[in-house]
């Protein structure tokens, strides 16, 4: 699970912009309004912002990954409370394979 105590970080998901949004729409579970690249989650009463930066190209051999910078915001939430977002968060936007 990822927890940072620092109440704002980033990560690197394996998404293009386009592919988020698709899947931001199709999940039932987070309430959120978005603007441009800004979302803003409701979650236990309290906000967690999101901020999609950059869109990339990760290169591993032959094979290239869309790669998507996003931060986090949670300058509203205790750990606990950040602890269960991001659970439910990192599980709606899961992209699988198999």
């Amino acid at each position: 699970m990822i927890y940072s105590k620092r109440k704002t970080f980033s990560i690197e998901m394996g998404f293009t912009r386009k592919e988020f949004f698709t899947l931001l729409k199709r999940q039932d579970k987070l309430l959120y309004e978005y603007t441009g690249n800004t979302v803003h989650f409701l979650f236990a009463g309290k906000k967690a912002v999101v901020i999609l930066g950059e869109e990339a190209m990760r290169v591993i051999a032959s094979a290239k990954l869309p790669m998507l910078h996003v931060s986090f915001d949670f300058s509203e939430m205790e750990k606990t409370e950040q602890e269960q977002f991001m659970k439910l968060f990192l599980f709606k936007f899961h992209k699988g394979g198999g």
